[in-house]
């Protein structure tokens, strides 16, 4: 059985000019009406899991009431000592937000703060300032939360290398465990889409290469692409992702993979909560899956082991594709050592090459 939950929260109290996860404007009757289908949904999910993940949207952004309600039901999934995590807006973490999460063992906080730059976190249409997002961790911190990780965004049209380097300075300042930056990434159907935004992709890497070492000197290891944390602050949920183990997932729009089948629920709100209706399903086939495992695992700073792949799809990798092996590591793109294979810092740039050798 799969050993993590994914639990979607579409409801924001405002739209995000970036956003393309399923989302839509807080209703209270609405959550109402997806907080009960959610608790049918989880009698169907006996647990016990490792970690459970709710993600958004804007989790805090529920009213109490229907937020302790989910929690209290999701409590009881969660395996001893696993990792329980929730999303949250620096301006919707309130005292009494704070103590309703704790109170039902939350212990892993995601806060979206993207930016210390009062004029980009206006051109994302966030609703917050950084100050809010020092109250916010202060608070968490105040409150006995220690497992923080806080999300950084850059590339932004027209950004500096100053403007990051003041970003890195006011993102460490907050002393948190877990660190996440991300390019940020002008997808169709959003807002800054339909305004005809531009999205640099050279400007996201030359930033890149400035956070990279920034966040590594000041003692975060960078153990996935866009994720740095201190010793053993790792987040179990997303490594479950990343080394493409099956999980489940319930909620508007959520993925899941359990039992060799991918899926993805419906984006639409009315028919999520007349039928689950789903949007995508597949059954993965064998080399579907070897392509699925190469595309995520790569992405982990110490890759996979040659062990575990061999055990998984019944071939040793470094057999199966010598070539394809010896091509990426004349490009100096990958390294096989100690039974491990693994992107090497300049494939960590050039994931894609990588694949594209592979597939």
């Amino acid at each position: 059985m799969p050993s993590s939950l994914y639990i979607h929260i579409p409801f924001c109290k405002k739209i995000c000019t970036y956003c393309d996860f399923p989302k839509v404007l807080y209703a209270p009757s609405w959550a109402f009406s997806y907080i009960e289908s959610l608790l049918e949904d989880l009698k169907d999910h006996d647990g016990p899991y490792q970690t459970i993940y709710i993600g958004g949207g804007t989790p805090t952004a529920l009213e109490l009431p229907l937020l302790g309600k989910l929690l209290s039901a999701l409590e009881k999934k969660l395996a001893p000592n696993g990792e329980f995590s929730i999303e949250g807006n620096p301006d919707s973490l309130s005292e009494e937000v704070l103590d309703c999460l704790l109170s039902h063992k939350i212990n892993r906080l995601s806060l979206g703060a993207q930016t210390s730059h009062e004029r980009f976190l206006s051109y994302l249409g966030r609703t917050h300032t950084f100050e809010d997002v020092r109250k916010a961790v202060s608070l968490a911190k105040r409150k006995g939360m220690e497992n923080i990780n806080v999300d950084m965004m850059y590339g932004f049209e027209g950004e500096t290398k100053e403007d990051v380097e003041k970003d890195i300075e006011a993102f460490l300042s907050l002393d948190v465990p877990h660190l996440s930056a991300y390019s940020l990434q002008v997808e169709e159907g959003t807002i800054l889409h339909r305004k005809k935004a531009k999205q640099d992709d050279d400007l996201a890497a030359s930033l890149y290469e400035i956070i990279v070492p920034a966040l590594e000197k000041a003692g975060y290891r960078r153990y996935e692409v866009s994720n740095f944390c201190r010793p053993s602050y790792e987040c179990k949920h997303n490594l479950t992702y990343w080394k493409d183990e099956e999980y489940d997932a319930i909620g508007l729009g959520a993925s899941g993979y359990t039992n060799g089948r991918r899926y993805t629920y419906t984006r639409n709100l009315t028919r999520y909560l007349h039928d689950k209706a789903l949007e995508y399903e597949e059954v993965v086939s064998k080399e579907d899956d070897i392509k699925y495992y190469l595309t995520t695992n790569l992405r982990l700073a110490d890759g996979f082991a040659l062990d575990a792949f061999k055990a998984r799809f019944g071939f040793a990798f470094e057999e199966r594709y010598s070539k394809e092996i010896k091509q990426a590591e004349k490009e100096g793109l990958l390294t096989i050592f100690g039974g491990n294979c693994k992107a090497s810092e300049k494939g960590l740039y050039l994931l894609d090459r990588i694949l594209l050798l592979f597939y």
